[in-house]
């Protein structure tokens, strides 16, 4: 097996060995939002055009997630797509918790029930969990959003999908360099270049960012280098080969933890009083590699294969002593191998009349997990230690069928397999070794009709299953090792109609409504002994109905307007839970009403500015909404210049964030103990940076 120490060896090998040679000016990113009148979209595995969609996906342009913005994390783009609600994006020990049509509001940390792919490699382990601390937003061209349950193209943990895409490979040579700092003790430096030699072409970043954070005990200190590489026998080859490496060192990422009304109402910047005395916080390395291999046998056929892996090193101190100190080593290796062959006869408008798609997916995660008494920051007596094995092994079949020109079907159905193992290596408290199993067929089906040439209607039944996370099963309230073996797995059955269109002058608009049913929810809780540690159990029934809407206008030349608003009706259908009934109580930790709306203009001398206005309704902290989270507004402005400086394209920048100074919670943790549910988010705060494209 791969040491961990040759496994970081190698991937600094690489990076150190890639010059980064700068001559000539790139093409920098222009502030227009890309509506193109037919947009393509990746994120349903295989490519179809936006209009064909049987899903409601969602596509953000490079500008949106890179030009004025800090590009701290996902959080300053994905609040613009209608049906996303993000929040904890200032907590860097806690992570991003994204929700899409609910489905990931439960994730104590880090993200769950969303599968999360970077330029096509899943950055979601097999058990549903991931972490996007090890994505670099400087380095992002493309996000797509599929709003929907996916467990028939992805299988486990499909709630959504977050399908990012890095930049492209360049023309000609051409560096970047970025430099930015702002409130909060908020510093960054970022440097990336892209270039050819001969058939090859490499997109490589550094990206180090360092903060000390609106509330006491928040710092935060990381590096991430990525590197994209791409090579092809000869200039119009049907084979590419493309190697993908990123590396993170996060040294720090301290948790002020939350706080009680009374505490937050005395001092919103004050962190628990327990997280400082016991260090609270994580540190980590990763390093992750891949290869996609494309080869294209004909016009109508083509094979693309993925092999991936990832090795993480992570230390975490929580705010309580026995077993507050956890030390893991995880490994992850897959691959994925798919056909797609499409029809030789074509419709009138000159497309496929068919086509399919066939693979096959293996997932596999190792964790070896260690838990020490925690003696206020201090390393303590060993408590657990534990083997962990999560495997998943897939096949799908995918299908699109244009009956008639304006028609377009699509389905298809996945089997999974999936095995979970834990071997105890701490047998003072007895052997609590153990294996747990699943099976599941998902099938979906849906339509895309198009009305006219710019506007279309679509539908779809989707199925989505959710395993629980290792760090779930592994969080045993009995207070022993292995798995808590009361845990199932929670299933779902959703279905959508919507209408998109296309018009003129750019504009787009479209509107969504849904409804799924989930049996089995994995409710999150803690113990008030064990603050910051979250615990799970299954709900009876949860139904989630809501509806989408979202606008892009450009009225006038320089001048462009977005819009979106979801209103989401999350309930519990039956859970009775410690003699509490929460039969129709909303589900914690998401709004009812959530929306944004932006409007940007850009002079022809290159002066831009931008102001977005975010609302979030009241939504509730604990299952038996006792406990609301008044509804906020949040304005943020950008303004800056972007033009040519004696030869050098240069983009110089100044933000605010919450303009207003609103008084918000940056995040709330659900059903926590001793009703410790608040961290507050920041007042106003400023930013400012300068770009150089050479």
């Amino acid at each position: 097996m791969l040491k961990k120490s040759s496994y970081f060896f190698f991937i600094g090998v690489l990076f150190a060995t890639i010059p980064i040679v700068g001559k000539g000016q790139t093409a920098p990113d222009t502030l227009r939002l890309d509506t193109l009148p037919l947009v393509e979209i990746s994120a349903t595995r295989s490519t179809v055009k936006s209009d064909e969609s049987a899903l409601a996906v969602s596509v953000i342009d490079g500008g949106r997630i890179r030009i004025a913005q800090p590009q701290l994390s996902l959080a300053e783009s994905l609040p613009a797509i209608p049906g996303v609600f993000v929040l904890n994006d200032a907590n860097y020990a806690q992570d991003l918790r994204i929700s899409i049509r609910g489905f990931g509001a439960r994730a104590g940390f880090g993200i769950r029930g969303i599968k999360v792919l970077l330029d096509g490699i899943p950055e979601s382990t097999p058990d549903g969990q991931a972490q996007v601390d090890n994505l670099d937003p400087a380095m992002l061209q493309r996000i797509e959003v599929l709003r929907g349950g996916s467990a028939g193209l992805y299988g486990n943990a499909s709630g959504g999908v977050l399908n990012l895409t890095t930049e492209a490979f360049p023309e000609k040579t051409g560096v970047e360099v970025r430099m930015a700092a702002g409130s909060f003790g908020f510093r960054q430096w970022h440097a990336k270049a892209g270039f050819r030699s001969g058939q090859t072409s490499f997109r490589v970043g550094v990206t180090h960012v360092s903060m000390e954070g609106f509330r006491a005990h928040s710092a935060m200190k990381s590096t991430l280098a990525t590197l994209k590489m791409k090579w092809s026998p000869k200039a119009d080859s049907s084979f590419h080969l493309t190697f993908l490496a990123n590396y993170t060192d996060s040294p720090q990422a301290d948790d002020a933890g939350s706080l009680n009304r009374a505490q937050d109402s005395i001092n919103r910047r004050a962190a628990l009083a327990a997280n400082v005395l016991y260090h609270a916080g994580e540190s980590l390395r990763q390093g992750r590699l891949a290869v996609i291999l494309d080869k294209k046998f004909s016009k109508q056929a083509k094979l693309n294969v993925r092999l991936w892996s990832a090795l993480r090193e992570f230390d975490n101190f929580l705010p309580f002593r026995v077993g507050g100190q956890v030390d893991l080593w995880r490994l992850t290796v897959g691959g994925m191998a798919q056909f797609e062959l499409e029809s030789k006869t074509k419709s009138r408008d000159r497309e496929s009349r068919y086509r399919l798609v066939a693979g096959l997916e293996i997932d596999w995660l190792q964790d070896e997990r260690r838990r020490f008494d925690n003696e206020e920051g201090v390393r303590g007596a060993l408590g657990s230690r534990q083997h962990e094995v999560f495997s998943s092994s897939g096949v799908f079949l995918i299908g699109h069928w244009r009956p008639k020109s304006k028609l377009t079907v699509s389905g298809g159905l996945r089997g999974d397999l999936i095995r979970l193992r834990v071997r105890d290596r701490f047998l003072e408290d007895g052997d609590q070794s153990g294996d747990r199993n699943f099976q599941q067929i998902s099938p979906w089906i849906g339509a895309a009709w198009r009305l006219k040439p710019r506007l279309n209607v679509y539908g779809n039944f989707t199925t989505n299953f959710e395993t629980p996370a290792l760090i779930e099963l592994s969080n045993n309230p009995e207070g022993t090792g292995g798995f808590a073996n009361d845990l199932k797995a929670q299933r779902t059955l959703s279905g959508e109609i919507g209408i998109r269109s296309r018009g003129r002058k750019q504009l787009n608009w479209e509107i969504a409504v849904f409804q799924a049913r989930t049996r089995g929810e994995l409710s999150p809780y803690e113990l008030a002994d064990q603050p910051g540690r979250t615990f799970y159990r299954n709900a009876g029934y949860t139904v989630r109905r809501g509806v989408e809407a979202a606008l892009g206008f450009a009225p006038t030349k320089g001048l462009e307007l977005w819009m979106n608003y979801t209103w989401s009706d999350f309930s519990f259908g039956k859970y009775i839970s410690g003699g509490d009934d929460f039969a129709g109580k909303a589900l914690p930790g998401l709004p009812r009403h959530n929306g944004q709306l932006s409007a940007r203009y850009q002079h022809r001398g290159g002066v831009f500015g931008q102001l977005s206005g975010r609302y979030t309704g009241r939504f509730y902290a604990d299952n038996n909404n006792a406990v609301s989270i008044r509804p906020t507004e949040l304005i943020n402005a950008r303004i800056g210049w972007r033009g040519l400086l004696d030869k050098v394209f240069c983009e110089v920048f100044l933000g605010s964030d919450n303009l207003g100074n609103a008084r918000v919670y940056n995040n709330i943790r659900i059903n926590a103990g001793g009703g410790r549910y608040f961290e507050s988010g920041a007042g106003r705060s400023f930013f400012a940076g300068v770009q150089l494209f050479f």
